[in-house]
């Protein structure tokens, strides 16, 4: 009668072998099957049994053959999601797939395998619109095993940012930090447009969705750190008073290098009058192709260390270090120059001025070490306060020490003659740096959190704003021999969450004080990548978040399992396609 069996054995199906149409279950009895044969292949009555097994055979080997042809292996599938990360990772278009890497790994492969390996190479999905969905599924995968482990956590603190990207759209760019399993991890959380304005309701209304969205609720978050602009901090309506609203208890962090950026540009008169003529003779230079070639020249024939100078960026928190200590090192070369093009600067064959600018360079030389010892991951306020409170302390040190006429500590200034007028200059700078550090430092005052960095070597009648509960916890920890060694194998952040289980009420306490971030470092990196995918030829790129999740983030977890379905439906839509269209002919 010409069909066959198909669908699951609970629910078999006639399959007509003829035409390729599917019966329902009810229809496997023999007269309904001899009226389909005679109603639509009447030229078929007389064919025997044989005929119809030739043609169920050619039908299997058919979609044998196609399935061969157009199957993705696993390992090709695996490949081309490795790929698509890499691309993320190195904030490259996805058009660089078909463009470069696919041709490169098909020469390497041909030369080192041959022509048979070259051909599986040639199987590997590595389209633009291919590497679109494979960024877009890792991206869903990481945004959800980030959401489990914040669900999972109870406790986050959240670090957030505004910027303008090269098409002028305003993104809101947030970070998360949280305790997952024995250990605190710190992860991107999303990055979203701003509809028109930045103001701080803006702000507030797009994370506030986004946290409703996910399922996510302000009173788990115990720590809130941001740039500091009127924005975030206004007392009304900024961004900050408007969290507080939802969760009173939420800590507020003003950036310690944002912070730190602030000092840094309180200068006496004298010395930003010496950075200012610094940035005009560096733009005497490099704004003059012709001149910055010449200058190049002389470098190389007087054997420098550098042949070029650094353009000045006033929002690049360390410019000012950079441009002097490179300005400082050429300085001879800039003399042989400038002499040479009989230019004005006068002052640069001044003895003294070049004295200003030596110590000049050692200070900016110290804030950018400290700027810098303030950047990565990992930064909580009582690691970051301790580097603040020896740079206030070193501050001290050096006044005493130029009262006794030692200039060790600016090393480039100790090897020019220094007289009254420049260790006054000296004096007053330091003097005016200690004031802006205290002004932007105010309340750093770490010692009442010393038991959270040591709970065994604290007097617990000195602390202050603990519990009753908290305080007996800290007592039962303190004499806990197993728990002193636990401590010497653990880092700050595991102990305390292994201390949770037996005492929770005063490991909350402690991971309140580790957990909020003390810089944003990580949305002003996340700027820097943002920048680099969103240039000026993907302006129109809609899939930022996207790519910022793929590119930002750490240890992904995705496997090729997780995707497998939405291939092999694909893969079998195409299949079917086909083979109807044989079916067909």
């Amino acid at each position: 009668m010409g069909f066959s069996c198909t669908g699951d054995t609970n629910n078999p199906l006639p399959w007509c072998v003829v035409c390729g149409e599917k019966l329902s279950n009810e229809a496997m009895v023999p007269s309904k099957l001899k009226r389909h044969l005679f109603t639509k292949h009447s030229h078929l009555i007389d064919k025997n049994i044989t005929y119809f097994q030739r043609l169920l055979n050619s039908q299997n080997k058919q979609s044998k053959i196609m399935t061969t042809i157009v199957k993705i292996s696993d390992k090709s599938q695996e490949a081309s999601y490795v790929v698509a990360e890499l691309v993320a990772k190195t904030m490259k278009p996805h058009t660089i797939c078909e463009q470069l890497i696919l041709p490169a790994c098909r020469e390497i492969v041909k030369i080192f395998f041959g022509i048979e390996a070259e051909q599986e190479i040639l199987k590997i999905p590595l389209s633009d619109n291919t590497i679109s969905r494979r960024i877009n599924d890792m991206s869903e995968d990481i945004e959800q095993q980030v959401l489990n482990k914040l669900r999972d956590s109870r406790m986050f603190a959240l670090q957030v940012d505004e910027s303008t990207d090269i098409s002028g759209k305003a993104q809101l760019l947030v970070f998360v930090r949280m305790v997952v399993d024995d250990d605190i991890i710190e992860n991107f959380f999303c990055c979203k447009t701003l509809p028109e304005t930045t103001r701080g309701e803006d702000v507030f209304k797009v994370l506030d969705d986004h946290l409703l969205l996910v399922n996510l609720s302000w009173d788990n978050c115990i720590g809130i750190c941001t740039d500091g602009a009127p924005s975030m901090t206004g007392s009304i309506k900024g961004f900050i008073s408007l969290v507080k609203k939802k969760n009173s208890k939420i800590i507020f962090t003003h950036c310690f290098l944002h912070r730190e950026a602030l000092v840094a540009k309180s200068l006496v008169s004298d010395l930003q009058n010496i950075l200012d003529q610094v940035v005009k003779v560096i733009n005497f230079i490099k704004s003059r192709p012709l001149k910055s070639r010449l200058f190049d020249k002389i470098c190389e024939e007087m054997d420098a260390d550098y042949s070029r100078l650094i353009l000045y960026s006033a929002v690049r928190w360390l410019s000012r270090g950079n441009i002097l200590s490179r300005f400082y090192n050429l300085r001879e070369e800039l003399l042989v120059f400038l002499t040479m093009e009989e230019t004005e600067f006068n002052f640069l064959g001044d003895e003294e001025w070049w004295t200003k600018l030596s110590f000049l360079t050692d200070l900016f030389e110290h804030l950018n070490k400290l700027n810098s010892s303030m950047q990565g991951r990992d930064e909580n306020i009582l690691t970051s306060s301790d580097k603040i409170m020896a740079f206030i302390e070193k501050l001290n040190l050096w006044k005493t020490k130029i009262n006794q006429d030692n200039l060790i500590m600016f090393p480039r200034t100790a090897l020019l003659v220094a007289d009254d007028n420049i260790l006054s200059l000296i004096v007053e700078s330091i003097t005016l740096l200690e004031i802006k550090m205290n002004k932007y430092f105010p309340s750093i005052n770490i010692k009442n959190y010393d038991w959270v960095r040591d709970p065994f070597n604290v007097s617990i009648s000195d602390l202050v704003d603990l519990k009753l509960v908290e305080e007996e916890n800290l007592c039962s920890i303190k004499n806990d021999r197993t728990l002193q060694l636990k401590f010497k194998e653990f880092t700050l952040n595991k102990f305390w969450i292994y201390v949770s289980k037996g005492y929770p009420e005063i490991s909350i306490k402690a991971l309140t004080i580790l957990l909020p971030f003390s810089t944003s470092y990580l949305c002003e990196q996340g700027f820097s990548a943002l920048a680099n995918i969103k240039n000026k030829k993907r302006e129109k790129l809609n899939l930022v978040e996207e790519e910022m999740r793929v590119c930002c983030s750490d240890k992904l977890a995705w496997s090729i399992d997780t995707f497998s379905e939405v291939g092999l439906s694909v893969l079998f839509l195409f299949i079917w396609v086909n083979a109807e269209i044989l079916n067909y002919f």
